[in-house]
């Protein structure tokens, strides 16, 4: 069907105005009240709260902001996500405790150094360390015997920062290891020690993979 306009229509200078009648309201992407219920929800119960979303990667950030603000209201929640089944959350999980720095998740801490994802085992033993709890000391100690490289070496530190003389004749033990960078940070923690692996550094001495780092480490004792 064809509509005719009147020529009059067309004239310079004629306007022509249409108001279209609304055919309905656009749908929201969310009611506005639950918008305002989220956003001003209070953060710290917000981000707890996160760490229980169905989406690993949620938990994750969660996580690690809270390990970033060193909140101690998330402690057993965080600890709780070191049984978490992605392997990411559990890291970052680890690493939050460590943050927070409250020595009440070394035991859970410790439990996590048999982790089966070495990523987790790796950052847990750098925790334990950073937490300065010679509770720790036992399982690092079994730590240094682990089949990851960096595990063995993040244990070796840690060990060298609790200073326990428990320590000695093990980090002495894994001067042999295959890996050089484990028998150097073995030796450094020897040194960290002190004078009680004085002996155990002197017999290092003769090992010609190790006298270097050996002589180094003794010559920080003080």
């Amino acid at each position: 069907m064809q509509i005719k306009m009147p020529r009059s229509f067309f004239k310079k200078g004629t306007r022509i105005r249409i108001s279209p009648k609304p055919i309905g309201t656009r749908p929201a992407t969310a009611p506005k009240d639950i918008v305002d219920e989220v956003v001003q929800r209070e953060t710290i119960p917000a981000l707890i709260e996160s760490l229980g979303d169905a989406d690993p990667y949620v938990r994750s950030i969660s996580a690690e902001v809270l390990g970033r603000l060193k909140e101690k209201k998330s402690i057993a929640s965080l600890i709780a996500l070191l049984s978490d089944h992605s392997k990411y959350v559990r890291e970052k999980a680890a690493i939050a405790l460590g943050h927070i720095g409250d020595k009440s998740a070394v035991p859970a801490l410790i439990k996590a150094l048999n982790d089966e994802s070495e990523e987790v085992r790796v950052s847990v033993a750098g925790v334990l360390g950073h937490l300065r709890d010679r509770l720790a000391v036992p399982a690092l100690i079994v730590s240094l015997t682990d089949s990851s490289t960096h595990t063995r070496m993040k244990a070796a530190i840690s060990l060298g920062i609790l200073k326990d003389p428990m320590a000695v004749k093990p980090l002495f033990n894994v001067l042999k290891d295959e890996n050089e960078l484990v028998r150097k940070y073995s030796c450094e923690a020897l040194g960290n020690i002190g004078i009680s692996a004085i002996p155990a550094l002197l017999l290092a001495l003769k090992d010609e993979k190790i006298r270097a780092h050996a002589a180094q480490a003794l010559m920080k004792i003080r």
